[in-house]
């Protein structure tokens, strides 16, 4: 199910809306969920499929424009403004999909309760029995059908490609004293790609470890990490900072 309609079929009766029961295996992709008259989203928010993967949350996709519902007396060319912005999140389910095909480990999904305990880190990394995948390979995993509705939460990037791969870093610091500003973290793919990533913002104490969890373009492996510090603006001291170790974990590995 590409982002299916949710009006007149959210929670409505099974026999008339996609569920569990109409194939051996249901996969649902919810880009644009919501309630249409009062988020002015087209799909579906409940769970309907054995897999209901809620890529962003499942409401807003990164790259596209959000917009309230129009009042009566819009003219059409807002009206028209917000039905393009109205198919935007839509389309990326199918968006998703396509590129899941020839990038399938980049779609990796989390079970989770909700979208908030994901982007806590609350379910990561994968469990023992691994990760299902969003796409066109999410019947590889092996747990598929085991139970219905099962929530799976991941994000992805604004423009293509829309891969993203999750990971947790870790961040012991070495100074001299307690220091505020902000702890940052350069990666480096072994294809090349930098990308910086603030891990944390405030005051630092001496010996502490500091961690947060990002989704990066950067497949594979890591071939660089450079640790980067910046002191809030009007804050002098002479102490000096450093990183005594940094601890990169990917979330499809225990």
């Amino acid at each position: 199910g590409l982002d299916p309609a949710g009006q007149l079929f959210q929670y409505t009766p099974t026999m008339v809306r996609l569920d569990p029961s109409d194939a051996k295996f249901v996969d649902i992709i919810h880009t644009q969920a919501g309630h249409l008259f009062f988020d002015f989203a087209p799909g579906i928010l409940q769970t309907c499929g054995h897999l209901d993967f809620y890529p962003n949350g499942g409401k807003k996709m990164p790259g596209c424009k959000q917009l309230r519902v129009p009042p009566a007396t819009r003219r059409i060319n807002d009206l028209m403004q917000v039905y393009r912005s109205f198919g935007c999140g839509h389309k990326r389910s199918l968006q998703y999909y396509a590129e899941s095909v020839i990038i399938p480990n980049g779609f990796v999904g989390y079970q989770c309760e909700s979208y908030r305990d994901f982007v806590l880190g609350h379910c990561f990394p994968c469990p023992k029995e691994g990760c299902p995948l969003m796409g066109h390979y999410a019947d590889k995993f092996l747990h598929r059908t085991e139970k219905e509705e099962q929530k799976v939460y991941l994000n992805t990037g604004p423009s293509p490609p829309y891969a993203r791969w999750r990971k947790e870093i870790r961040v012991k610091v070495s100074a001299t004293e307690t220091v505020k500003g902000n702890i940052d973290v350069a990666l480096t793919g072994t294809n090349g790609i930098r990308k910086k990533y603030t891990i944390n913002r405030g005051t630092f104490n001496p010996g502490n470890t500091y961690w947060n969890y990002i989704d990066t373009e950067i497949s594979g492996n890591i071939s660089k990490v450079e640790f980067l510090w910046k002191k809030h603006l009007g804050h002098i001291d002479r102490s000096c900072m450093g990183a005594e170790e940094v601890t990169i974990v990917s979330g499809e590995n225990r």
